[in-house]
């Protein structure tokens, strides 16, 4: 196991302006953090990550390391990232500092240590609390068994020694109820799924994550319409009844469709009162925002009602709209025997399919080519405000 030194460098930002900037919204600011790219662990050709998908570790992108393909690059801040597909290249778009490595990709464990940058093998990872960790695996030491010993501790030595090693404060997605409404939407949704983590039972949790895994197993990612296609027209119903029709809003401006998977479910109403704040901006640009849902009219009107919400909201019964865009999905078996008993959703819906839509939103060119896509199996995680409000800018 060879280490190289690391170097010590000053890197735009004191120590104290990286705390500052800290979290991936800076503090709510809507400030990029600057990073320390050139004490990251690159190839020759400035890959990070070694070519891996970083999304494809996290639920939402799969759950397991994938190789990227050049055909799906990004640079981020001068690094170059591959993805595995399109959908996945959108996801890190929107919300970059949720899938960049730990410790500027190298060994965790090693970090924690010593303070080594040493290689990693981008097969061995854990994502702990939102955040990707890569460690040096060889034949007679994986290291990161070594880290498991003690994950919180190893966390904050790794993340003490990276810091005086880069200047960069640890990319975490921490939040707290009195500055919530300043975070970014995956902080919000992440601190909801980290007080599920602590309180839920360990089995209760094996079948979400599972559950999240065979969704993104199940194709509807393939299936989903991707930026360049052409969107299908259609009409629904709003909350009061009237109908409402794709071409016609086109006709005014871009649109931005984003479905929600109903008012029962605590991640939408926080992705249904962010897009609401953000609603002046998207108008701003020309555009119009109308959300879908595959609950029946009376139950969408009650969400519109509880969320304040000024924009439209359609009810997609049937889930008819969402299978010609491709991002419905019925939930495997053991999600539905874990919702009975808890929700009626065949009652809410108005059928018996068992099909909910992917954490999906696009943004709709008036000639209705589709402009953005953020899809993601994860129904954690929804696109933010701030992707959408520049992809609209884009259009301009």
């Amino acid at each position: 196991m060879n280490a190289r030194h690391s170097r010590r460098r000053i890197v735009g930002l004191s120590v104290c302006a990286a705390l500052f900037l800290g979290s991936g919204s800076a503090m709510g600011l809507g400030v990029e953090p600057v990073r320390a790219t050139s004490e990251y662990n690159l190839s020759k050709t400035q890959l990070g990550a070694g070519g891996y998908d970083v999304v494809s570790y996290f639920p939402g992108g799969g759950g397991e390391p994938k190789k990227g393909d050049a055909k799906f690059e990004f640079t981020h801040q001068g690094i170059a990232y591959r993805f595995a597909s399109q959908s996945n290249l959108d996801a890190f778009k929107a919300n970059p500092d949720k899938y960049i490595p730990a410790h500027g990709g190298w060994c965790s464990w090693a970090m924690a240590e010593d303070g080594a940058k040493v290689e990693v093998d981008p097969r061995s990872f854990i994502v702990d609390s939102g955040r990707l960790f890569l460690f040096y695996k060889g034949l007679l030491n994986d290291t990161r068994d070594k880290f498991e010993k003690d994950r919180a501790g190893n966390i904050a030595r790794a993340d003490a020694n990276w810091q005086r090693i880069s200047g960069e404060a640890p990319m975490t997605a921490s939040a707290s109820a009195q500055d919530a409404a300043s975070e970014s939407l995956q902080v919000q949704l992440d601190a909801l799924r980290a007080k599920f983590e602590k309180a839920a039972p360990e089995d209760t949790k094996k079948v979400y994550e599972d559950g999240i895994r065979q969704v993104a197993e199940s194709g509807v990612l393939e299936s989903a319409l991707k930026v360049g296609a052409r969107a299908p027209d259609f009409t629904l119903a709003d909350a009061t009844g009237k109908s409402v029709r794709l071409s016609e809003l086109l006709a005014q401006g871009p649109v931005v469709l984003t479905w929600y998977r109903g008012g029962w479910c605590p991640y939408c109403n926080i992705q249904l009162r962010a897009y609401q704040e953000a609603l002046g901006e998207i108008r701003g640009e020309g555009a119009q925002l109308v959300a879908l849902t595959p609950e029946r009219p009376d139950s969408s009107l009650s969400t519109k009602e509880k969320n304040s919400l000024e924009f439209v909201v359609l009810s997609d019964v049937g889930s008819k709209v969402a299978r010609e865009f491709g991002v419905s999905y019925r939930l495997p078996d053991s999600l539905i025997e874990a919702f009975k008993g808890r929700l009626d959703l065949p009652s809410a819906n108005g059928d018996d399919s068992w099909e909910l839509p992917l954490g999906a939103t696009y943004v709709i060119a008036r000639d209705g080519t589709i402009a953005y896509a953020f899809l993601s199996a994860d129904y954690r995680e929804r696109a933010e405000p701030e992707a959408i409000i520049e992809a609209l800018k884009q259009l301009h």
